[in-house]
C-alpha cells in the first residue's frame, strides 16, 4: 500500500503473488511523527518495547510472551502486549453479521473479503501495520492476525467461511475500544441497515482519539429495489429466519424506494456531523449484467483460495471506486 501524508506519496510495488492482489495507494490527512520527509519508503523496527498492557492468550497468541504471574492470577493463559513501532496503522474494522450475508450471487461478506484482501497485502508490502476486527454484535476474535504473506488469502478465506447464522448486529462501540490510544487510519466497512446509535457513538469515540476515518458502506441494488411486475415477493430476516412474503406492486416499490433514499440521508448526514465523508459501494443490474457475461469455474465459494473471474468483475469496480477514494482524499490535502 503506498502511503501518503500531507501531499508526500511514494509509488505501490508492482510485484504481485496473486493475480487478484494489488497495491493501492492511501492518503493521510496527518502528519505521522515517524514520517521522513520526501519520498520515503515505510518500515517497522520489529516486536516494540513499549509496554502496552496484558490481554488473553487466545487475542494475541504469541508464548514468548507469556505474563505467567497474570496467567496463575487469572487462571488463564495471558499475554504481554507491545507497541510496534510502524509509520502508518490500518485498522479494518468489519461488520460480519447476517446482513452482509445478503447479495446477488456475490454476497457482501465476499466483497468486504476481497477489499480486506488488498488493503492487508498492500500493508504488507509497505511494511506497515494492519489489524483486520470483524464484529457483529460483539468483536469477533477467529480471525487471523498477519503472520507473513500468505495472510491475505488467509483473511480472504477465514471472512468468505465465517459463520454468521444466529449472531446480531451493534458490536461497532466494542470494535473501535479496540484500537489503539495513537492515531491510526480507520476502515469502516459495513451496511448499516440497523440503528445507527451504536454507529453515532462509535464516531464520537474516533473523533475523539484523533483517527483518520473511512467509512464505505456495501450495498446490494436488491435490497434497496424491488423487482418489476407483480406478486408476492418471499423476504428472509438474516438474523432471526423468519420468512415474510411482500405483495410487490408500484405501491410496495415507492416504499422501498422512499424508505432507502431517507436511510442513505440518515447515514450521510451522521457521518458529516462528524466531518467523515461516507461512500456508498453500490452492485447494479447493470454490475451483475457484465458480470454474467465472464466466466466462473463453479468452484464451491468455501473451498475457494481466489476469487473467481465472475467475481473479479464486481471487485474491479469496487477497487476503482476506492482508488477515486483516495485520489478525491489527496485533492483535498
Amino acid at each position: 500500500m503506498s502511503a501518503t501524508s500531507n501531499g508526500q506519496t511514494r509509488g505501490g510495488a508492482k510485484h504481485r503473488s496473486h493475480p487478484f492482489l494489488r497495491d493501492i495507494h492511501y492518503w493521510l490527512g496527518w502528519l505521522s511523527r515517524n514520517f521522513p520527509s520526501g519520498k520515503w519508503d515505510s518500515h517497522y523496527l520489529g516486536r516494540g518495547y513499549d509496554f502496552q498492557g496484558i490481554v488473553p492468550y487466545r487475542d494475541d497468541p504469541d508464548l514468548l510472551r507469556t505474563n505467567w504471574q497474570a496467567t496463575l492470577i487469572m487462571d488463564e493463559p495471558q499475554v504481554n502486549v507491545f507497541s510496534e513501532e510502524r509509520n502508518v496503522s490500518i485498522y479494518l474494522l468489519a461488520n460480519v453479521g447476517p446482513s452482509m450475508a445478503f447479495g446477488s450471487e456475490e454476497t457482501k461478506l465476499e466483497r468486504l473479503a476481497l477489499l480486506a484482501a488488498i488493503l492487508s497485502y498492500s500493508a504488507y508490502r509497505a511494511k506497515d501495520y494492519f489489524r483486520f476486527i470483524g464484529y457483529t454484535d460483539e468483536v469477533e476474535l477467529g480471525f487471523p492476525k498477519p503472520r507473513d504473506q500468505s495472510y491475505p488469502l488467509i483473511l480472504y478465506r477465514a471472512i468468505l467461511n465465517f459463520d454468521w447464522r444466529g449472531k446480531r448486529r451493534g458490536g461497532l462501540v466494542r470494535a473501535v475500544s479496540r484500537l489503539p490510544n495513537q492515531k491510526c487510519l480507520v476502515v469502516i466497512v459495513s451496511d448499516h441497515l440497523g440503528q445507527l446509535d451504536g454507529t453515532r457513538r462509535a464516531l464520537r469515540a474516533l473523533k475523539s482519539a484523533g483517527h483518520d476515518v473511512l467509512p464505505i458502506i456495501l450495498w446490494d441494488e436488491r435490497e434497496t429495489k424491488f423487482p418489476g411486475g407483480w406478486g408476492f415477493l418471499p423476504l428472509q430476516d438474516l438474523e432471526t429466519g423468519e420468512v415474510r412474503h411482500v405483495l410487490v406492486s408500484p405501491r410496495s416499490r415507492r416504499i422501498l424506494e422512499r424508505n432507502i433514499a431517507e436511510r442513505k440521508k440518515e447515514i450521510v448526514e451522521l457521518f458529516r456531523g462528524f466531518g467523515i465523508e461516507p461512500h456508498f459501494f453500490v452492485h447494479t443490474s447493470e454490475d451483475l449484467e457484465e458480470r454474467d457475461r465472464g466466466q466462473d469455474s463453479g468452484e464451491d465459494k468455501e473451498h475457494r483460495t481466489e476469487p473467481s473471474s465472475r467475481a473479479s468483475a464486481l471487485l474491479e469496480k469496487d477497487m476503482a471506486k476506492l482508488v477515486r477514494i483516495f485520489m478525491a482524499r489527496q485533492a483535498r490535502l
